[in-house]
């Protein structure tokens, strides 16, 4: 059984989340850029 676009865009902006949290109390490192690239195409496939 597949997802809908909607529950898909959910369980998206629910990674975003654990992802924006975990940043604010990341120290600045390569990771850290990595996780950001991660959750910003994230934020473009909700967009599109």
């Amino acid at each position: 059984m597949g997802m809908t676009d909607k529950q898909f865009n959910s369980y998206i902006r629910l990674i975003l989340d654990v992802i924006s949290k975990a940043l604010k109390k990341m120290p600045d490192s390569e990771e850290k850029e990595d996780l950001k690239k991660l959750a910003d195409n994230l934020q473009k496939t909700i967009e599109d």
